[in-house]
């Protein structure tokens, strides 16, 4: 359901000895290392239903796989045997090792227990990282590897025939052809695909990557695509279907995919940001997708960008249904040369919002809201569709002006602004290239002043914030300095609504924890620190005013670290006040509109709230909308309603008042079982 402990999926099975019997790996490895967006969340191991999804739980002894990132299940003489594909991770460049170790987990009796099977990367003390599973004709295992945390390992085929320890054959040929490359020499992830039709052939894409300087990461393309004919013992490279103005998968480290025609082992389809196909075996190659389709007018070529995974319906190789990062596409003749591709979405979720906001007037529907990979949209009331887009590629912040409603900012990454206004569009494009790629920004609806953190991955910029003036009528738009003596980017900017007049005062957090204070932001900045050298080192995700400037609620979105912090007299004494919240990335925070005493958290795990803040130990309440990333709150004030920005469940709203008056005057009585008594490790309510 929605309160899972993480929906973050990386892949369901069922077990094909049991229709009843499903698993689920959570977590998603594909981004959870330095990257230029913000690395993906941890996963918390594999649910089991054995009643067709009807309920679920989690099996105790995956609790510390932090990222799975594929299961098969063999029929091993009438024994269901699992293997799970599990690896570590990165998020906010802390480690995140899965126990006992990365590997592939053998399990003969239904996940109770697991053995890792595969065989240290040469050279190391650590099994291989396994990034994709796939089970032959006659039942081989197929392993395709990535990079570990140690960037050892990526690039290698594993096969077996048992399953089990020392049974393996390792290929890591194209590990060494990748680092002798001068161009590509960082080897990357494996996908496969085994033909049904033929035990022999089986196919493989290989990514293969460099460190790009511009955002300090190791950027990686599909670069092979393989053939065997032996299942596996001797490889053949194919020609890349490289059609268009892209590479055919320019970001395989995160969209990379292969699967094979099940009754045709030479026909087979090969995709990164569209689909390729070939019909003899590798040899010549046709795009059968088109993510521009959609705005170009060729409907039937149109599928999202960024394909992730294909699925035939089995026993049919004319019905495909293919997941991208724009939802669910369906074609009912894939055995055709071009198929024709319909959206799948229907009432199914897919949008993943960074920001929103919304419009001052009460009971007013709209609001505007930035989006991963599917641009910005902007809500009227009606239903959702591309004609609610007022920008493309990735939205980031976004902001409808509360004093002239008719003013809506929208940007993409790296502070590349519009303003619109009455009809009209203006770019402010000149700015491309500064900040991070989703730039933290506010707006002084008072000034009309837009500011946003200027300062790169690579540190460019440092100390130095975007302010765009003389919005929307004739902006202007300059990098200014302020004194903070910082070397990370600004991770979060508040424009206090408690400035003297014609004045901005901006609240700046950092990467690194650290707080500021710039008044006159509008003409010649002055900055003071208002931290705490109790404040961890960690990502200040969000600065919340309250009633005056002197009452802030700051937070913080890694894990291990004390995540929310308060003070009532302008960052001269902090209280730590995360009391009972779970260990979880705090992304963002507001005050309710008449007290200070009330705050709303968005968290990894959905909307959090207090109504107890000057207390010492402040108790905070999930109130929902699901156990679901949420990235960032606004409030209106003409009638408190609270608009949410899910990374996966859309834009939902609320309201302050509706949610608990006084925790002390709600108390429920209900008969309740504790068991076993004495308890020791789990505790039984009932």
């Amino acid at each position: 359901d929605d309160f899972w402990a993480s929906l973050s999926i990386s892949v369901i099975v069922s077990d094909p000895n049991d229709p009843n019997t499903f698993y689920v790996g959570t977590g998603e490895a594909q981004t959870a290392f330095k990257i230029y967006r913000e690395s993906s969340t941890l996963g918390v191991g594999i649910f089991k239903s054995v009643d067709a999804g009807q309920s679920w739980e989690l099996i105790p002894s995956t609790e510390e796989f932090k990222y799975v990132t594929d299961i098969v299940i063999r029929d091993e003489d009438g024994t269901s045997v699992i293997y799970a594909g599990v690896v570590s991770g990165l998020y906010k460049e802390t480690e995140h090792e899965s126990l006992p170790s990365d590997g592939l987990y053998r399990s003969e009796d239904g996940g109770e227990n697991w053995e890792q099977v595969l065989p240290n990367i040469e050279g190391s003390d650590k099994p291989y990282a396994v990034a994709d599973l796939e089970l032959g004709a006659d039942e081989t295992i197929f392993v395709g590897s990535m990079r570990n945390l140690d960037d050892e390992g990526g690039a290698t085929i594993l096969i077996s025939n048992e399953g089990i320890t020392n049974s393996w054959d390792v290929n890591d040929d194209y590990k060494y052809i990748i680092e002798a490359n001068d161009d590509f020499y960082v080897p990357g992830r494996v996908m496969l695909a085994a033909a049904l039709s033929n035990e022999n052939v089986v196919y493989a894409v290989i990514g293969a990557g460099y460190v790009n300087q511009n955002y300090g990461m190791v950027t990686s393309q599909g670069r092979y695509i393989l053939r065997s004919e032996d299942k596996g013992n001797s490889w053949e490279s194919q020609p890349l279907p490289n059609i268009g103005a892209y590479a055919w998968a320019s970001i395989g480290w995160h969209a990379l995919t292969v699967i094979v025609d099940p009754l045709n082992e030479d026909t087979f389809i090969a995709a990164g940001l569209d689909a390729y196909k070939t019909i003899d075996g590798g040899q010549s190659w046709v795009k059968i997708s088109d993510w521009t389709g959609m705005f170009i007018g060729n409907i039937d070529r149109y599928v999202h960008a960024d394909i992730h995974k294909f699925a035939y319906k089995p026993g049919s190789n004319s019905e495909l249904v293919v997941v991208t990062d724009g939802g669910v596409s369906y074609t009912e003749n894939a055995d055709e040369l071009y198929p024709i591709w319909h959206n799948r979405n229907n009432n199914y979720g897919s949008l993943q919002f960074y920001s929103c906001g919304i419009t001052p007037g009460a009971g007013l529907p709209y609001c505007v809201g930035g989006l991963q990979d599917n641009g910005t949209i902007y809500y009227t009331g009606d239903p959702i569709s591309h004609n609610n887009g007022i920008e493309g590629g990735d939205g980031a912040y976004c902001f409808i002006d509360q004093n002239d409603p008719s003013v809506v900012i929208a940007s993409i990454y790296y502070n590349r602004y519009k303003i619109f206004s009455n009809g009209g569009v203006q770019t402010l494009g000149e700015n491309y290239g500064s900040g991070t790629f989703i730039s933290p920004a506010d707006f002084d609806d008072r000034e009309n002043i837009l500011y946003a953190n200027a300062v790169t991955f690579l540190g460019d910029l440092q100390n130095h914030i975007l302010r765009i003036s003389n919005i929307p009528n004739d902006p202007n738009s300059e990098f200014i300095p302020i004194t903070t003596d910082v070397t990370t980017s600004f991770s979060n900017l508040l424009v206090s609504k408690h400035a003297p007049a014609e004045t901005s005062t901006v609240f700046v957090g950092t990467e690194s924890g650290r707080l500021f204070k710039v008044e006159n932001a509008q003409s010649a900045p002055e900055t003071a620190e208002i931290g705490s050298n109790d404040f961890p080192n960690a990502y200040l995700s969000c600065i919340a005013e309250g009633g005056s400037a002197d009452t802030l609620l700051i937070t913080f979105s890694n894990y291990g670290v004390s995540s929310v912090w308060q003070t009532y007299n302008g960052g001269l004494n902090w209280n730590e006040i995360e009391n009972n919240l779970p260990d979880i990335p705090i992304r963002w925070a507001i005050y309710h509109p008449e007290t200070s005493n009330k705050a709303m958290l968005a968290t990894e795990l959905g909307v959090w709230y207090s109504e107890n803040l000057t207390d010492p130990a402040p108790v905070w309440i999930q109130v929902g909308p699901a156990n679901v990333r949420v990235d960032m709150l606004q409030v209106r004030e003409s009638d408190n309603t609270v608009l949410a920005a899910t990374h996966g469940r859309g834009l939902v709203t609320t309201t302050f008042d509706r949610l608990y008056s006084n925790v002390e005057n709600n108390i429920v009585k209900a008969d309740v079982k504790v068991f076993p008594n004495p308890a020791q490790d789990y505790v039984n309510i009932s």
